[in-house]
C-alpha cells in the first residue's frame, strides 16, 4: 500500500509539473472552433455555459431565424466543450436562440453578417436554470433519441416508454448493438467483454454482481446511456467491446425539486423511487431512494447425447424455478461551488438486496433405445444478501481560458455478499421406486473492495490544438470462501468437504497515465494519444492447498481518431485503439460449482489477459429529418478468452471452464438510422452484422470455427392527438457460432403508452414487454462425443402500470428571471484564473 500511495501522488502531480504555466497569447478563447467560409457568406461562433457553474453544456440547441420572424433557417448543437459554429450563412440580419432542457432560452436579435463583418464571435453564452412549466420545457427543448459525438453515441432514454418503470437492464435492451441474454449478461456488437461505468467511473457495485446491480437500478433515475465502441487513451482500456456509460439524472435547478415514480407489474413486481434536490446559493443538495421487488419464474430444457466407443445414452433434463429479488438504494450528494469556476462534491450511496431462489431439475436418463433407466430430481433452495456502499470525493477547477480544466477524484467502495445454496437430490427407478437421496450445502461469502484515485487536466496549446493528460490508480481486492458440505446420515449432520471447497483471494492493482493531443484545421479534426499501464495481479488459492498465481505486466494502449467533414451534414471518420480484457476473479477461481452436477463450472487461474486491436470507419450524415451512421469495424484478438466445455464420456458430465485460444477476428458492419418523417413520428432503426473467426489450434483442431451473426432493432415513437405517446420496439438476433457450437435465434416485441397528466407534471405509463413470449435463449454445443441442445427462458412477458410526478419550486423572482433572460448572459472573458 505504501508503494501504491507514493505512486499515486507522483502520478497525480504530473499534470501540474508539466502544465502549470498559463498559455501564451491574448485573451481570445483558445481551443475553440475555427471558420472557413464560402464566398459571400458569414458565420457565427460561441460557447454555451451554465450560469452558476460556468461548465460547458453539451448538445445545447443553437437555432438561426430570419430577423423579426420565426422562420427557421438553420442551426447546430454544441460539442463536449460547449462550442458551436454556424457557417456559410448569406449576408443578412438574423435572430439567434440557444436552448437546453431545464434552462431558460437565450436570445440575441439583429445579428448582422456582411462583407465587413463576416464573422460574429458571440463569446460566452450563459444559460440560467429554467422557470417555465415542465410541460412547456418538454415540448420546446426535446432532445433527439440518438446523438453522435466524436468518440461516442448518446442515447437519450429519459422518455423511453418501452422501459418506463423498469430497470437499467430493460433500458439496455433498447440500445442499438447491445444484447442482454437470459441471465442478464450484456454484450456489445457480440462481445460480452465490456466495461460498465456509472457517471464515467467504475464502481464496485457493477463489478461483483453486474447483473444484479443493473436489475435493481431504476430506469427512471437514468438520463442517458453513452456507448463508446472504441474509446480513446483517456479511458480505461478494459473491455474488448468498449464502454457503456450510464449517466444518472442530476438536478441543477435553483430551489426545491422533487421527482418520484411508482410502478406495478404482473406476477408480483413493484418498484418506485423518490429523488429530492435543493439548490440554493453555493450549495446543491441531493438525495434519493429507490425500491424494487421482482418475482420471476424461469424454465428450461436440455437434451444431451453421449456417444462412446461402446454405447450411446441420453439425458433429458427439465428445469423449473422461481426467483424473488428485493433491493433498495439510498443516495446522497453535497456539492459546494467554491467559486464560479470551482466546485467540490461529496457523493455516496448505499444499497442492499436479498433474493430467494428455488428450482428443480428433473433428470431422466435414457438408454440407447431411449428407454428410461434412471431418474433424479435435484431441488435447490438458495438465499443471498448483498450490501454495497460507495463514497466519492470530486474536485473540479475551470480557468478563465476556455478549455483549461483540472479535475481530481477519489473513490472507495465495498461489497459484502453472503450466498447460501441448499441442494436435495432424490434418485428413483423409472417407475418411481425410491433409491437414495443426497444433500449438500454451499455457503459462499464474498467481499469486494475498490480504491480509485484519478486526476485529469486539459490545456489548450493554441486556438486549434489541445493537450489532455491524466493519471489513475485502481486498487481492487476480492475474497471468496466457497464451501461444500455433504450430508452424513450416520451423524445426521453436514460434513465439510475439503476437496471440493476452496478459499480464494484476488488482488488487482493498475497504475496508469495518459496523454492526448487533439486539434482541427479546415474540414479535418484529429486526436492521437497513448496510455501506459502497469498491472500487478495475484490470484491466491489459500485452501485446500496454497498456490500463488502472480501476473505482472506493462502495456501501452495507443489510440487515434481522424475526422473529415465533407459538408455541414456529412462526415467520415477513422479511429483505432488497443484494448485489453483482463480475466476477472470468477474466471480465475478454480472452484468447481456443482449447482448442476451434470454441468459444473469453474475458473482457470492460468488465464492470461487478451489484447485487442480495434479499427473503425464511420460515415455520418444528418439532416433536419434524421441521421444515418454506417460503421465498418475490425477487431483482432490475441490470446482470446473463451468458455469451453470439457466432457467426461464415462459420466456424461460437461465441465465448463475458460481457456486462452490463439486468436480471434471479428469483421462487422453496423447501421444506425433515425428518421422523423412527420412531426409526430420518430423512427430509430439499427442493424449489426459481423463475421467471427476463432483459431483454437493451441488446444485442439476442433476449436477452429467461423460464422456470421446479425442483430437488428426497430423503435417507433408516435404522438397520438395532443400528448398521447405510443412506442413499439422490436428486436431480432440471428443464430451465431461459438467456439464449440452455435447460439439459436432470439427475438421479441415490446409496446408502451404514455399520457401526461396534472398539467404536464405527472405521467401515466402502460407498457408490455415480450408481447409474444419469444425471448428465449438456446444453444447447441458439441465436444468430444457429447452434444448438448438447450433452451432456457426467464419470465419476460410482463405488463407494467406506472405513475411519475415532478415538482419544482424556484426561489427567484419573476423580475430577476426576466432580467437574466433578456440581459444577454454573455461574456467575452479574458485573463487567467
Amino acid at each position: 500500500m505504501k508503494f501504491a500511495t507514493s505512486t499515486f501522488f507522483a502520478l497525480l502531480l504530473l499534470p501540474f509539473l508539466l502544465f502549470a504555466q498559463p498559455p501564451g497569447g491574448g485573451g481570445r478563447p483558445n481551443g475553440g472552433p475555427q471558420i472557413d467560409l464560402a464566398p459571400a457568406t458569414g458565420g457565427l461562433l460561441g460557447m454555451v455555459l451554465d450560469q452558476q457553474t460556468e461548465e460547458p453544456i453539451l448538445l445545447a440547441n443553437v437555432l438561426i431565424f430570419r430577423a423579426g420572424t420565426r422562420d427557421l433557417l438553420g442551426g447546430t448543437t454544441t460539442n463536449e466543450r460547449g462550442f458551436f459554429v454556424v457557417k456559410d450563412l448569406p449576408y443578412a440580419t438574423y435572430d439567434l436562440e440557444v436552448s437546453y432542457l431545464g434552462y431558460e432560452d437565450w436570445h440575441r436579435e439583429t445579428v448582422i453578417l456582411s462583407e465587413n463583418e463576416r464573422i460574429q464571435r458571440l463569446g460566452r453564452v450563459f444559460l440560467t436554470s429554467g422557470t417555465a412549466d415542465l410541460a412547456e420545457i418538454e415540448v420546446t427543448a426535446e432532445r433527439a433519441a440518438v446523438e453522435f459525438g466524436l468518440d461516442r453515441r448518446v442515447f437519450n432514454v429519459e422518455k423511453d416508454i418501452a422501459s418506463s418503470g423498469g430497470t437499467a437492464e430493460d433500458l439496455l435492451r433498447n440500445i442499438p448493438s447491445v444484447t442482454v441474454d437470459l441471465d442478464g449478461n450484456i454484450s456489445l456488437r457480440g462481445s460480452s467483454n465490456i466495461r460498465i461505468l456509472i457517471n464515467g467511473k467504475p464502481s464496485a457495485l457493477t463489478g461483483l454482481d453486474r447483473q444484479g446491480f443493473l436489475q435493481q437500478l431504476a430506469a427512471g433515475t437514468i438520463e442517458r446511456i453513452e456507448v463508446l465502441t472504441n474509446p480513446s487513451a483517456k479511458y480505461d482500456p478494459e473491455g474488448m467491446g468498449g464502454i457503456i456509460n450510464i449517466i444518472m439524472k442530476q438536478q441543477n435547478r435553483q430551489g426545491f425539486n422533487v421527482q418520484t415514480s411508482v410502478n406495478v407489474g404482473t406476477n408480483d413486481k413493484y418498484n418506485g423511487n423518490l429523488n429530492l434536490n435543493y439548490r440554493v446559493g453555493k450549495f446543491n443538495l441531493q438525495t434519493g431512494y429507490s425500491y424494487n421487488y421482482d418475482n420471476r419464474f424461469f424454465r428450461g430444457n436440455r437434451f444431451r447425447t453421449t456417444e462412446t466407443a461402446d454405447t450411446t445414452w441420453f439425458l433429458d433434463q427439465k428445469t423449473d424455478g422461481d426467483r424473488q429479488r428485493i433491493s433498495q438504494t439510498l443516495t446522497g450528494a453535497v456539492e459546494y461551488f467554491v467559486s464560479p469556476r470551482a466546485s467540490l462534491a461529496v457523493k455516496g450511496n448505499y444499497s442492499d438486496q436479498s433474493s430467494n431462489n428455488t428450482s428443480a431439475r428433473d433428470n431422466l436418463y435414457l438408454d440407447p433405445t431411449r428407454n428410461p433407466f434412471l431418474r433424479s430430481v435435484r431441488r435447490e433452495i438458495g438465499d443471498e444478501t448483498e450490501n454495497n456502499w460507495e463514497l466519492n470525493l470530486d474536485y473540479r477547477q475551470r480557468f478563465r481560458t476556455e478549455g483549461r480544466e483540472l479535475s481530481m477524484s477519489a473513490q472507495h467502495s465495498e461489497t459484502d455478499q453472503q450466498e447460501q445454496a441448499n441442494f436435495f437430490e432424490d434418485f428413483t427407478e423409472p417407475d418411481g421406486a425410491f433409491l437414495y437421496t443426497t444433500r449438500q450445502q454451499n455457503p459462499q461469502p464474498q467481499l469486494n473492495d475498490l480504491w480509485l484515485f484519478q486526476a485529469d487536466y486539459t490545456h489548450p496549446l493554441s486556438k486549434k490544438t489541445t493537450l489532455e493528460a491524466g493519471s489513475r490508480v485502481s486498487l481492487r481486492g476480492v475474497n471468496i470462501d466457497n464451501k461444500l458440505l455433504d450430508y452424513d446420515a450416520a451423524s445426521d449432520a453436514y460434513v465439510f468437504n475439503q476437496t471440493l471447497s476452496n478459499l480464494f483471494d484476488y488482488q488487482e492493482n493498475v497504475y496508469a497515465g495518459y496523454g492526448i493531443v487533439k486539434g482541427s484545421g479546415g474540414p479535418w479534426e484529429w486526436q492521437a494519444g497513448v496510455r501506459a499501464e502497469q498491472t500487478n495481479t495475484e490470484a491466491l488459492l489459500l485452501e485446500p492447498s496454497k498456490q500463488v498465481f502472480p501476473n505482472n505486466y506493462f502495456s501501452l494502449f495507443p489510440s487515434a481518431f481522424l475526422t473529415y467533414k465533407l459538408s455541414e451534414q456529412t462526415g467520415i471518420q477513422f479511429n483505432y485503439s488497443r484494448r485489453i480484457n483482463r480475466p476477472n476473479f470468477r474466471a480465475l477461481n478454480p472452484f468447481i460449482d456443482y449447482d448442476d452436477p451434470l454441468n459444473p463450472r469453474g475458473g482457470n487461474p492460468l488465464l492470461l489477459p487478451e489484447f485487442i486491436n480495434s479499427y473503425e470507419f464511420n460515415y455520418l450524415r444528418s439532416s433536419e429529418q434524421g441521421s444515418l451512421t454506417l460503421t465498418g469495424y475490425f477487431r483482432e484478438i490475441n490470446d482470446m478468452i473463451t468458455r469451453i466445455t470439457t466432457p467426461d464420456l464415462t459420466t456424461g458430465v460437461n465441465l465448463r471452464t475458460f481457456a486462452n485460444l490463439n486468436r480471434g477476428r471479428n469483421y462487422g458492419l453496423e447501421v444506425i438510422g433515425t428518421l422523423r418523417p412527420v412531426d409526430k413520428l420518430q423512427l430509430v432503426i439499427s442493424g449489426n452484422a459481423y463475421r467471427t473467426e476463432i483459431d483454437g489450434n493451441n488446444l485442439e483442431s476442433d476449436l477452429n470455427t467461423a460464422g456470421y451473426l446479425f442483430s437488428g432493432r426497430f423503435q417507433s415513437s408516435y404522438t397520438l392527438g395532443k400528448d398521447w405517446g405510443l412506442q413499439l420496439t422490436g428486436f431480432y438476433r440471428s443464430p451465431g457460432v461459438t467456439a464449440q457450437g452455435e447460439m439459436r435465434q432470439m427475438y421479441s416485441v415490446d409496446f408502451g403508452v404514455r399520457k401526461p397528466v396534472l398539467k404536464g407534471k405527472g405521467t401515466i405509463t402502460l407498457r408490455a414487454t415480450d408481447l409474444f413470449n419469444t425471448r428465449k435463449w438456446g444453444s447447441v454445443t458439441t465436444a468430444q462425443g457429447i452434444t448438448d441442445d438447450s433452451l432456457f427462458q426467464r419470465e419476460s412477458r410482463i405488463a407494467y402500470l406506472g405513475f411519475s410526478y415532478s415538482l419544482r419550486q424556484d426561489k427567484r423572482s419573476s423580475r430577476d428571471r426576466g432580467d437574466r433572460r433578456e440581459g444577454g448572459g454573455m461574456d467575452d472573458g479574458g485573463g487567467e484564473f
